[in-house]
């Protein structure tokens, strides 16, 4: 039973937003507006006036935003009413329309629903048939190529009509990927199987060539709502228009300012252009912000301001005023792990309040690493929100069995994992025959791969050339280890040779760029913890030096995984932020060519989508929000002096807390013995078995007196508390204000005296 006060329990403008039922709307909700709220009540409101339930259509993204709707309708309508609606994902609902015809779209009834694994494998089968180069024909490269097409409504054949998708194919060098897309979906229909992408084409298709049953359906639903409607794709955003061109019973809801999925397929243009479909388009602003102080809304509505194209809003907020959003300069990427671990801990130390209220954002999933480090010293509690921890992922996991390996070539878990990543043509078949024969005579598997003509293993003679060509690059690696090379010019080595980073640089999909950047931040970690010994005086910098401590950051991964219970921090990208709320965000790495990403600034049209992701990332925030930035931070291989993000300029001053040390135009500091990139390659210490090392780069450095005040390249500023002047090499002891205490062999310290 509705109560017939309901929409008494709305404010002025969600209530005329949730009234209208004359025809098309559109609701802009701000963020922390109530989006949620009103596409509930609209639908209470349409039972309040005699829709019957299955005749309401609500169509959502994901299947956490259609229950959360359902269940609040239930509490006020009753689980009869609110099971009979139509509401889901914008998948399931079309799969029950194509479910019941599948005869006019020629598939026979209980198609099966191939997931993101299904077609992956399909794809991998037609590539090895039609003998292409996995390499170029990357099975996750192609799969993106078909699911554009799919969005796009081009079917195979028009693919293949079209002489600017061919030509592009061509300079990509994948003439033929228009036959792997006509066998694709050629397979598929055989085996009477559709992927998620087949149900938003043959939704399209089954109403274009089928205009009873597009009648039908027209007729059927009296109204159709639409969540998040700025992340609705070319197909989804037809489907939409053919089913309420002509009744105009429809309401979308969504937010221009928070599009930030372009490179899934949506396009802002579907809500920014709706009145070109429907000219009688009423629209209604949702824009009072329930989540943020005053301080936070006013600050990102200054921010998203800078786009030009948007639908005009002024998001406001009567919650308290709030603190300035803290703009924090960073002297490294680990300085400013170090400063959000130290925030953290001094905020939830005057506040009481839990692990759970913090939220850790980053541009990219590789800057994890550091924070991860960061909070881990400080025994923070951590949780990776929609991933996996650092040294968790696969492509990070491959170069770790490669290091070990290196170290122990009779590590067979290792040797598995490897031998054949990348692609190196040496089979499961060839694989269990060495395991076979490493069983049953006793030894490790790289005891029989490195003599197999003393085994029973039944390999042919090709196999065990490439099985030659793969023990001799393990032998090399082996080798540097041996010769007593640091961790960097080991795993640098490692990284390259064995192709684990080549096999991603040609393939530019979201995924791959990620695992790119996950193995150039592993390198990063290694050089890191090179750096760092050598300045601490500490000889130990090998490889096996570095997977010691690397296996207690895995450990500490597998535990925090297996505590479900215990309150954590949350670490993700902005990108994953989207619809979560915290008091206290972190906003990290608001850079040039960080955030805006260096792959999304070339155009007007990406740089808007960059800002409207910081917007997002910004509006998470309920109380306090920090926004960071590095002077300097190791990326692609080299060490690289960024600037401050153009988007902090963007930013009304008025509602910034900027760094008192230096303004956000200043250059980055020039440190006097500064070390570059390519000097570490040969790193050592003098203690370490490699002395011979080249040291040509290092300079000299003054002696600080006691007392002094000092800027470190990565530990940030601090005061000097002691000088040991009593060995060969001097070492000084400081007190960073964020780092702690570090003692520091001078001649390879990296500091300016202030």
């Amino acid at each position: 039973m509705i109560e017939n006060n309901y929409l008494e329990q709305l404010n002025e403008a969600q209530r005329a937003a949730v009234s209208y039922l004359d025809g098309p709307q559109l609701v802009i909700a701000g963020a922390g507006s109530g989006k949620t709220r009103v596409l509930t009540y609209k639908i209470v409101h349409l039972l309040h006036q005699g829709i019957d339930p299955w005749r309401i259509l609500a169509l959502t993204f994901t299947n956490k935003a259609a229950n959360e709707m359902r269940e609040r309708i239930k509490a006020m309508v009753g689980d009869r009413t609110a099971s009979r609606l139509w509401m889901g994902t914008f998948h399931s609902i079309f799969r029950r329309i194509l479910a019941a015809h599948t005869d006019r779209i020629g598939f026979k009834p209980g198609f099966t629903i191939y997931d993101s694994a299904d077609s992956k494998a399909l794809v991998k089968t037609i590539i090895k048939e039609m003998d292409l180069d996995d390499k170029i024909y990357k099975p996750s490269v192609v799969l993106n190529a078909i699911s554009g097409a799919k969005n796009a409504l081009i079917s195979p054949a028009a693919y293949k009509a079209s002489a600017d998708i061919i030509a592009a194919d061509r300079r990509a060098r994948r003439p033929q990927l228009y036959q792997v897309y006509e066998t694709y979906c050629r397979r598929c229909f055989v085996a009477n199987a559709m992927d998620f992408d087949d149900l938003l084409y043959f939704t399209n298709v089954l109403f274009r060539d089928n205009p009873d049953i597009l009648h039908h359906y027209q007729e059927f639903f009296s109204y159709v709502l639409v969540d998040e409607y700025q992340d609705t794709n070319f197909a989804q955003h037809l489907i939409v228009n053919m089913l309420t061109r002509h009744t105009g019973k429809l309401c979308v809801v969504g937010d221009d300012a928070q599009s930030i999925y372009s490179f899934r397929g949506a396009n802002i243009d579907n809500i920014l252009q709706l009145r070109r479909q429907y000219p009688t388009l009423r629209t209604f602003k949702l824009e009072q912000n329930y989540r943020s102080t005053q301080v936070i809304t006013n600050a990102a509505n200054s921010l998203i301001a800078k786009n030009k194209e948007q639908i005009p809003k002024n998001v406001f907020s009567r919650n308290e005023v709030g603190d300035k959003i803290e703009l924090v300069r960073a002297y490294s990427d680990m300085e400013e792990g170090y400063q959000v671990a130290t925030r953290i801990l001094s905020r939830r130390a005057a506040a009481h309040d839990s692990f759970e209220d913090y939220a850790i954002l980053y541009r990219t999933n590789a800057q994890s690493r550091q924070l991860e480090e960061s909070l881990r010293k400080r025994n923070i509690p951590y949780r990776i929100y929609g991933g996996l921890s650092f040294y968790q992922r696969q492509e990070v996991k491959d170069a770790m069995a490669y290091f070990r390996l290196s170290l122990n070539p009779d590590d067979d878990e290792a040797l598995r994992r490897v031998i054949n990543t990348p692609a190196r043509g040496i089979g499961s078949t060839t694989l269990n025959r060495l395991i076979r024969a490493a069983m049953e005579s006793g030894v490790s598997i790289w005891t029989v791969l490195t003599d197999i003509s003393a085994y029973d293993t039944g390999i042919a003679s090709a196999a065990a050339k490439k099985l030659a060509v793969f023990a001799d690059l393990i032998r090399r690696f082996i080798d540097l280890n041996l010769r007593g090379e640091n961790a960097f010019t080991v795993a640098e080595q490692i990284i390259t040779a064995s192709g684990l980073i080549a096999q991603y640089i040609s393939d530019h999909t979201p995924e791959s760029i990620a695992r790119r950047e996950n193995l150039e931040e592993l390198v990063s970690a290694v050089r890191e913890f090179v750096e760092e010994r050598l300045e601490e005086g500490n000889s130990d910098i090998t490889l096996a030096d570095f997977m010691g401590m690397a296996s207690l950051a895995t450990d500490q991964d597998t535990k925090d995984d297996d505590d479900q219970a215990t309150e954590r921090v949350t670490l993700m990208t902005a990108h994953a932020a989207k619809g979560l709320e915290f008091n206290n965000v972190f906003v990290v790495g608001v850079e040039e060519d960080l955030f805006p990403s260096a792959m999304a600034n070339s155009t007007p049209r990406e740089i808007e989508e960059e800002r409207r992701l910081l917007y997002v990332a910004i509006t998470r925030a309920k109380r306090f929000c920090m926004l960071s930035y590095a002077t300097n931070r190791f990326r692609n291989g080299q060490t690289v002096w960024p600037s401050p993000s153009r988007f902090i300029r963007d930013i009304d001053p008025q509602y910034l807390s900027k760094p008192t040390a230096q303004s956000i135009d200043d250059d980055p500091p020039s440190f006097n013995s500064y070390k570059s990139y390519n000097s570490y390659k040969s790193y050592n210490s003098e203690s370490s078995q490699s002395a011979k090392n080249s040291r040509s780069a290092q300079t000299s450095q003054v002696v600080p007196e006691v007392g002094a005040k000092i800027e470190h390249q990565k530990f940030g500023r601090g005061t000097v508390t002691a000088v040991d002047t009593s060995q060969p090499d001097t070492r000084i002891i400081v007190n960073f204000e964020n780092a702690g205490q570090r003692t520091l062999l001078l001649k390879y310290a990296k500091f300016t005296i202030l």
